[in-house]
């Protein structure tokens, strides 16, 4: 891609952003100021409108908050009690959505999850409470998400779930048990040490336990916030966007902040090129993605599909330096793309195709619009894939200044060359195909596992 006016914008963006700070700065003044953010609180809430200031502050406009409701959850006490054959109580805490409640029954372990465990144990998993690891299933051809885990132990019957820690250290996961709906029966977390402390006194019969819970699903109200870099263009825009809002447990530095902060420092950073733009460039920070990618639902249904030409989630950006851009069901657009990052020497970047469920792309890519998934971290264990990540010590400490202005560099600077692009090597397609993908990966299985079946509607717009 041969254009001076490209060149000279790439100079600037890498040297304004390599020689700065500011990325951290607003990821630690984010955290400072407004917590975890969980959605539906006033920290969300305060969060949004100071994320609608700093885009102002760019020149960003129009800039937005954009509202909607959903359901919330607020976290009260949770209890976890062994009946037999001894009487101990296990340190636990809830995962978000589960209602109030009480159950008692056996625990029926089931290891890391792997299908064939569900099916050998259907029998005694009916009327008692299954616990589950984080960790990958072993020789299994994918990895499993804790609602599938979850969605297959219901299905058989049971009346409780506990989401066990894969590695040690002392931390229970926390992460939201259904989308946007309560959970029909109690679903707790347990650190891999109380886990396994179950599991040693199981070793002297069967376990009993019993589980109370007094959280509470209530309807709340969140925002999106939107701004927008206009282009000369009308016909299409380009929309990137990333989750500020957190777990409750923690400050959520990682997930998603510094992807927060990727967000606002590209937007930053592309801002005094505005008068090079194409398409328009419309920076989303979306609500609620933690409770069921709830915001970036409602964005997604709000725009036409066929003028989105491009949308990139920047959801797990900004943590580390090997950066990995997966595309959503355009296999045919990986050597484009990789092409792109060679002409930026950043040609490390690895580029590839599959279809993620449970982040903000998801809602654009089943109605048809092309998209990716920037992510950039230290490799993480099998026993916890999620790192630190929805845990206590998703923390500041955990992010460099570094890796966030190296990807906000990426980002702008990809954002600029696809704006500009006459015709980009991705394009609309029917939503039927993007089912039609997600079937021969077996994804629609997990969906309804998970109770959100692909949306039919969507099959019969044109």
């Amino acid at each position: 891609m041969k254009d001076d006016a490209i060149r000279k914008a790439d100079r600037e963006i890498l040297a304004d952003l390599y020689l700065a700070r500011q990325g951290y700065e607003f990821l630690e003044e984010l955290i400072e100021k407004f917590g975890s953010r969980f959605g539906g609180t006033p920290e969300e809430h305060g969060a949004a409108r100071f994320i609608a200031e700093r885009f102002r502050s760019f020149g960003l406009d129009p800039v937005e908050l954009e509202p909607f409701s959903c359901q919330g959850w607020t976290r009260k006490e949770t209890k976890l009690e062994v009946i037999s054959p001894v009487s101990r109580e296990i340190p636990a805490i809830a995962l978000p959505f589960c209602p109030p409640g009480e159950v008692e029954g056996e625990l029926v372990y089931l290891g890391d999850g792997h299908p064939q465990a569900y099916e050998q144990n259907r029998d005694r998993i009916k009327g008692n409470i299954v616990m589950v690891t984080t960790a990958t299933p072993r020789f299994y051809h994918r990895s499993m998400h804790r609602g599938e885990k979850l969605g297959r132990a219901l299905e058989l019957g049971a009346i409780g779930f506990i989401w066990m820690r894969g590695e040690p250290g002392g931390l229970p996961e926390t992460g939201s048990g259904r989308f946007n709906r309560a959970v029909e029966v109690p679903a707790i977390s347990v650190s891999y040490e109380h886990g396994h402390e179950m599991l040693r006194l199981a070793k002297r019969g069967p376990l009993r336990i019993k589980i109370t819970s007094t959280n509470e699903v209530h309807p709340v109200e969140s925002y999106n916030v939107v701004g927008e870099l206009k282009g000369s263009r009308d016909d299409e825009i380009i929309i990137v966007g990333a989750h500020y809002d957190g777990h409750d447990i923690s400050q959520s530095a990682a997930d998603d902040g510094a992807g927060t902060a990727v967000l606002v420092e590209a937007a930053r950073a592309l801002s005094p090129h505005r008068h090079l733009l194409g398409r328009t460039v419309r920076f989303v920070a979306f609500a609620q993605e933690e409770m069921g990618l709830i915001g970036s639902e409602h964005h997604a249904s709000r725009v036409d599909p066929k003028k989105v030409a491009f949308m990139l989630n920047l959801d797990g950006a900004g943590r580390g330096q090997n950066a990995v851009f997966t595309l959503q069901g355009w296999p045919e657009g990986i050597q484009a793309f990789k092409d792109y990052f060679k002409d930026m020497t950043e040609d490390d970047v690895a580029v590839g195709d599959s279809i993620g469920l449970y982040s903000d792309m998801y809602p654009f890519a089943i109605r048809g619009v092309p998209s990716a998934w920037l992510v950039s971290q230290a490799p993480q264990s099998p026993g916890a894939p999620r790192g630190y990540g929805h845990t206590f010590w998703d923390s500041l400490d955990k992010i460099s200044a570094r890796a966030i202005q190296a990807d906000a560099a990426r980002v702008a600077r990809l954002l600029l060359r696809l704006s500009r692009e006459e015709e980009l090597p991705v394009r609309w397609k029917e939503p039927r195909k993007i089912k039609e993908t997600l079937g021969e990966m077996g994804l629609l299985e997990v969906l309804r596992y998970e109770l959100r079946p692909f949306p039919e509607a969507l099959l019969r717009e044109r």
